[in-house]
């Protein structure tokens, strides 16, 4: 495939996003499935110039600006050009798998545009950080909050988690290595792998025969930090494809139970594929209805460990999903809020007396995070903060996890994982008080 063909086929990407506004790695996945005659290494470098762009919106955007030169597909992936010093005139050339040409006079100003402009912009622009909620991550970064804003612009790696109910971390390094694959090991994860380059594992024998599972460090420490047993009985109430399901199972060596809940039949069929592919037996799933379904009150206090993995706004996750920040507004905001309040105040009724309660997002802001749980508290007594077990991976990282007794979180520059905050709670058990 030329590069001109590439540079179309990005072209073709953004326009469906402009038009459709789903998620670029869903309309990414329909556009490679439509055209099997894309290859491996076509397929990794269109989907590199497409995020690029999409991470760096805003920039691109004033650059373009400064000449009039708009702000539709061509123009985007034509300056994408020009910063790697290609040619413009040559690759944009109205070819049968090219891009059209410019219009005139376009050429000209192209000629003319200063990348170094960029350097005038306001500094949420150079960031590439909405107006509207540049303010609120700066009131939750503090310090960090240029150079983590500068981490979301940037390629996430690439996780796995081993899955230890099927194979090693030495097994699956030495399958890895076999087929041409390195990697090292997560500092913080003593489950994990980390490549240092974009690959493709779906078709690996390991992954079918469920060796590992692909998931981002953050999200593997989420499961670790629930410290759930053997035998125990666990909620996982938001819980998607269920990630962080197979993770806790592996933990409690299928033993007890584990009931994965939530509102997407979809995902949870998902889930029920990959318990197969991983050898997991002690999970079952739950359509709700919402987060308040008569199965929550039918299984009242029932539950050793409630994880909430809630719905968020995912400014932590901006490196994997970079077109999920121009789709926020005020308004989603406002809604998670109420939302992660109302998941809260029914998940709880499942905790035990004496039972953890485990809140999570993987949002960087403090209204989803630690002003919901300070919310909480204030309105049920019942719960108290209770002090993670650490596993000695972070207790040697220390420096880099924001931790307090009760609250964990993860940066993408800080520890090269997604933004994740986590929460630990303890239902308070009376009766045994009083003992």
């Amino acid at each position: 495939m030329r590069h001109a063909a590439q540079l179309q086929a990005t072209i073709e990407l953004l326009d469906e996003i402009a038009e459709t506004k789903y998620p670029a790695d869903r309309i990414m996945a329909g556009y490679f499935k439509q055209r099997r005659y894309i290859g491996s290494k076509d397929k990794a470098a269109i989907s590199e110039n497409l995020y690029t762009i999409l991470r760096s919106r805003l920039s691109f955007e004033y650059i373009l600006n400064s000449k009039d030169l708009g702000v539709h597909s061509r123009v985007l992936v034509a300056l994408l050009l020009k910063m790697d010093e290609g040619d413009l005139y040559n690759t944009f050339d109205g070819d049968k798998y090219s891009p059209k040409r410019l219009r005139p006079g376009q050429l000209e100003r192209f000629a003319e545009l200063d990348l170094s402009v960029i350097e005038s912009a306001p500094l949420h622009v150079k960031l590439n950080v909405p107006a509207w909620i540049a303010p609120k991550l700066e009131a939750a970064l503090g310090g960090r909050y240029e150079i983590e804003m500068r981490a979301t612009n940037k390629r996430a790696f690439t996780d796995i988690r081993v899955n230890t109910l099927k194979s090693s971390t030495a097994a699956v390094e030495h399958a890895l290595e076999s087929v041409g694959y390195t990697t090292k090991a997560t500092e913080l994860s003593p489950w994990g792998r980390r490549f240092d380059k974009r690959v493709s594992l779906f078709g690996l024998k390991a992954f079918k025969d469920g060796w590992f599972e692909i998931q981002d460090e953050g999200s593997q420490l989420l499961a670790l930090l629930s410290d759930v047993q053997a035998g125990q009985k666990v909620v996982d109430f938001c819980a998607g494809a269920g990630g962080k399901t197979l993770a806790m199972a592996a933990m409690m060596e299928n033993k007890g139970s584990i009931y994965s809940c939530d509102v997407h039949t979809k995902r949870l069929e998902q889930l029920s594929k990959r318990c197969k592919r991983a050898g997991v037996h002690n999970v079952r799933t739950h359509v709700l209805s919402s987060e308040n379904d008569k199965w929550v009150k039918q299984h009242a206090k029932i539950a050793d460990t409630v994880l909430i993995d809630a719905p968020c706004t995912g400014t932590g996750t901006w490196r994997r999903s970079p077109d999920s920040r121009w789709n926020l507004e005020q308004e989603n905001l406002d809604n998670l809020v109420a939302l992660q309040q109302s998941i809260l105040q029914s998940a709880k009724r499942l905790v035990k007396p004496g039972g953890r309660l485990l809140y999570a997002t993987c949002s960087l802001l403090r209204e989803e995070n630690e002003d919901q749980i300070a919310t909480f508290l204030n309105n049920n007594p019942e719960f108290t903060r209770h002090s993670f077990a650490l596993p000695q991976t972070l207790i040697d990282n220390a420096e880099r996890v924001k931790c307090s007794s009760a609250e964990l979180r993860t940066f993408p520059a800080l520890t090269g994982t997604d933004g994740f905050y986590v929460a630990s709670l303890r239902r308070i058990d009376a009766d045994a008080e009083r003992s």
